[in-house]
């Protein structure tokens, strides 16, 4: 028969299907009866719950993908007992999107509210990680900070990827402390392939080996602030034409105004290099052998994962002043971007030329060397269930 990728593609049996076979997988080598974890939205273009959820067998926990968020429900019709069944939201923008109507919204939100009651009082458990303030396409910024405050309030274990990520949405929200998991966003090591050497990786971008390269990569997205990225590239390279800087972009453009007119301006750019498209998974490593410096000032976030893609390929990062980038990470390894003003950018631009005169690639590689992803997916399977009250036990399997 034709090969189907399960839990990549939704399917009218879907996610039970899914859920039966990974409960069978761990049955097979478990004496007890496995937790179901299924989570919602899949996240296929960022390997990041693949790492997280890297070390769940260990601890007896079936993984389930929930490819289509609102059937997270039917997870509970499984032949189980509801309470081993916990569901994973990660990002809320399932529940509101594309719908343009704010009462439709205020609708979709009660029919929300009424599914989360309805798994709660079957025993089932909310496990909710806290990626965002609110989704960064919101139009209805006030509508999404009541789906986040309902969550803070039914979910049994609240995770955040930092103590200051968790400050700030308490700025936020009402939050129960004694629900937070700190476990903080893996590095991505064990996700890209990385075999491509500078020099080639330059030769096939054209870009020369003197030139400074400066890499953004990921969606290109107007929280981003992509005009200001622009404005404070120019006008930091006419501040010394004898050198060549290249500002290398790769990521998916959205339909923006703003973003469609930022594309426009670097297709045309003598030293900007812009592919606006999704990034294959083996092209990453070119993006990233080919740069000096990786880029992550955007005007609006509470995590970044870019920045520790950057630091797992060993570059130093211009970031903004965001907390929850800068509570474990040192100037030694990167520059802050003190606000949202061009001028700022280009200082920090400016600043960042000492990469380029103190080779800083080892210190960066022992920065994110902290954060292995299999030591990370323990402890967040640990955690959890201790949290949810089914102790923090490894299977038998794994400890044989």
């Amino acid at each position: 028969m034709q090969l189907k990728l399960k839990g990549y593609f939704k399917e009218d049996n879907s996610p039970v299907a899914e859920a039966l076979k990974a409960v069978e997988m761990l049955e097979a080598t478990s004496m007890s009866r496995p937790h179901v974890l299924g989570y919602t939205p899949v996240g296929r273009t960022n390997p990041y719950q693949s790492l997280l959820y890297r070390a769940a067998e260990d601890y007896n926990i079936a993984t389930v993908p929930v490819v289509k968020s609102w059937d997270f429900q039917k997870l509970f019709k499984l032949p189980t007992d509801n309470s081993n069944v916990i569901l994973h939201i990660h990002w809320t923008s399932f529940i509101l999107h594309g719908i343009t109507s704010y009462n439709t919204a205020k609708k979709k939100i009660q029919d929300f509210r009424a599914a989360i009651n309805d798994i709660k009082s079957k025993g089932g458990k909310i496990v909710w990680t806290l990626h965002n303030i609110i989704p960064h396409d919101s139009l209805y910024p006030d509508l999404e900070m009541q789906i986040q405050q309902f969550l803070a309030e039914q979910a049994d274990v609240l995770h955040v990827l930092s103590d200051a990520s968790a400050e700030m949405m308490s700025a936020a929200l009402t939050i129960d402390k004694r629900k937070l998991v700190n476990v903080p966003h893996p590095n991505y090591r064990l996700t890209y392939e990385d075999y491509v050497t500078r020099r080639n990786a330059r030769l096939e971008f054209g870009i020369g080996p003197n030139d400074r390269v400066y890499v953004l990569l990921g969606a290109l997205k107007a929280y981003k602030g992509l005009d200001r990225l622009l404005k404070a590239f120019d006008g930091f390279r006419a501040g010394d034409p004898s050198i060549r800087r290249v500002l290398l972009v790769g990521g998916m453009a959205d339909e923006s105004a703003e973003v469609t007119e930022f594309v426009k301006k670097c297709l045309k750019h003598p030293d900007i290099l812009i592919e606006p498209k999704k990034v294959p998974n083996h092209m990453v490593q070119n993006y990233m052998r080919a740069a000096d410096v990786g880029l992550a000032p955007y005007t609006r976030m509470l995590n970044s994962g870019a920045v520790l893609l950057y630091q797992s390929f060993d570059l130093p990062v211009i970031a903004s002043d965001v907390p929850a980038i800068w509570e474990n990470m040192t100037e030694e390894i990167g520059e802050r971007v003190a606000d949202n003003s061009v001028q700022s950018l280009v200082s920090a631009f400016e600043r960042a030329d000492r990469f380029f005169e103190n080779d800083v690639r080892r210190q960066v590689r022992s920065y994110a060397d902290q954060f292995d992803a299999t030591v990370l997916s323990r402890e967040f399977a640990s955690r959890v269930l201790w949290k949810l009250g089914g102790g923090s036990t490894e299977s038998s399997a794994a400890k044989s």
